[in-house]
């Protein structure tokens, strides 16, 4: 058996599939390889460790066969590189860094657990991320079981620290990286190795209590020029609130002149925000005029939340609805609340569990008297998943 018997790409592709169903740790370990040191085979954008997947080919095109064994065929240039060229993929040289900045599949996203323009401290960032790691310290952090990297940012460094040329210009950061250079590629292919990068910044090391960084979200490589150190240009990643917002902003200033107008306006976001009237009213009868969670009866103050998305009248059933109090209409939207569909309590996101909302955590919900009025549990589920609490 040798790497010359591999003929077909879709034995390749077929590895890749395993390799992305079951992850890389995983992976690597049925098949007895170690890490790729510096050959990557590039698939979809991602990277893979190229021997161990022509290992596993060879087992998918020969099943009689079987795996080629690691200690069979040795990586590198002459053997691994060429036979994934001739099969007509693509393969990357890494920096030796590679195993501990690459996303993997199934790890989370730590941008979920943090609330833009919130305060967060280091101290804080370990408990969130529930880490120990003296790296957090640094200026480019990457917490473990996370397909994250925190680049931690201060406009204005204390005398005794190297005086980088950083700050934040509106939505682009300019910013530069670590003296010798050593996490450039992370920045420069952070979306190519599935990594999100999350900007805390500060204007002064004691801006804020405790030393903290303002968290200022999820933001993308623009450009980079120079090295030793790189200067970096990144920008800040729209969510679809802040698009909202820049709609509302070139809305226009107010026009005192058109009071009439502008109350008629306001009226009708009132009535959007608390739901279709009919939708509202079904949901108000159903839960007695009580919040779901908190019990509010103020009925102004109530508002019929869609599970899942509104798309059209078909999704004003009642079982696609909660009645909810203002602010957990907006935190439910958010991602930021959701409910464990199997014991039907309240989950608050982490980043919520230091506020007032930390009370409702584990809040058991309240149900309609009538069954056939519950909300749906898939559908529960699904806005659960989604907001990945």
């Amino acid at each position: 058996m040798s790497l010359n018997d591999i003929q077909n790409p879709a034995s390749v592709l077929a590895a890749v599939v395993e390799f992305k169903d079951i992850g890389r740790e995983a992976f690597l370990q049925k098949y007895g390889f170690g890490s790729a040191r510096e050959y990557y085979l590039m698939v979809d954008g991602q990277r893979f460790d190229s021997k161990a997947i022509l290992g596993a080919a060879h087992g998918y095109e020969f099943p009689g066969l079987g795996p080629l064994p690691a200690d069979e065929f040795s990586g590198g240039a002459a053997t691994v590189e060429r036979k994934l060229r001739q099969l007509g993929f693509t393969v990357e040289r890494g920096s030796g860094d590679a195993d501990d900045w690459a996303g993997n599949p199934g790890q989370e996203m730590a941008s979920k657990l943090f609330i833009s323009g919130s305060i967060y401290t280091r101290d804080d960032l370990k408990r969130i991320l529930s880490t120990q790691d003296a790296t957090i310290n640094t200026g480019v952090f990457r917490p473990a079981g996370f397909s994250s990297v925190l680049l931690f940012v201060t406009k204005d460094k204390t005398q005794d620290r190297t005086q980088y040329a950083d700050h934040l210009d509106g939505e682009t950061l300019h910013w530069q990286g670590q003296s010798r250079g050593r996490t450039d590629p992370i920045i420069i292919e952070h979306q190519r190795r599935g990594l999100e990068l999350l900007v805390f910044y500060r204007e002064q090391k004691y801006e804020h209590d405790g030393a903290g960084f303002r968290y200022e979200g999820c933001f993308k490589y623009v450009s980079h020029s120079g090295k030793e150190p790189t200067d970096f240009t990144l920008r800040r990643v729209a969510t679809d609130l802040d698009l909202a917002r820049a709609e509302v902003e070139v809305a226009g200033d107010f026009d005192p002149s058109n009071v009439e107008d502008a109350r008629k306006k306001m009226m009708a976001a009132i009535v959007r925000r608390q739901g279709q009237p009919a939708f509202r009213r079904e949901l108000l009868r159903a839960y007695s005029g009580r919040c779901a969670v908190t019990g509010c009866q103020v009925t102004e103050a109530l508002e019929a939340a869609h599970i899942m998305p509104y798309r059209g009248p078909h999704t004003n059933h009642i079982s696609n609805g909660l009645l909810l109090r203002a602010d957990l209409h907006t935190l439910f939207d958010l991602g930021l609340i959701a409910v464990d569909q199997q014991s039907m309590s309240l989950i608050v996101a982490p980043a919520l569990r230091t506020t007032d909302y930390e009370q409702w955590h584990g809040k058991a919900v309240t149900l309609p008297a009538i069954p056939s009025d519950h909300p749906n549990a898939d559908a529960l589920r699904l806005h659960r998943e989604a907001t990945g609490l």
